[in-house]
């Protein structure tokens, strides 16, 4: 991704995870913490495309109560 894609797909992915989590602070904590499905940190996976899809994927499980 360009740094212009970056910036709007990090946009995108934290607003989301705000919804998500209805506190900036717990949707900042969990995109900054590394997670064992994606071996990484939620914002540092959605820098591809594939990540970005699987951070947003899992956004809406837990929205939804699901797991992940």
């Amino acid at each position: 991704m360009n740094s212009e894609s970056l910036s709007l797909s990090w946009g995108r992915i934290r607003s989301l995870a705000i919804d998500t989590f209805s506190s900036e602070a717990k949707a900042d904590a969990w995109l900054n913490k590394p997670h064992t499905i994606l071996g990484n940190t939620p914002i540092a996976t959605a820098e591809s495309s594939y990540g970005y899809a699987e951070v947003e994927r899992m956004l809406h499980a837990i929205g939804f109560g699901g797991t992940v």
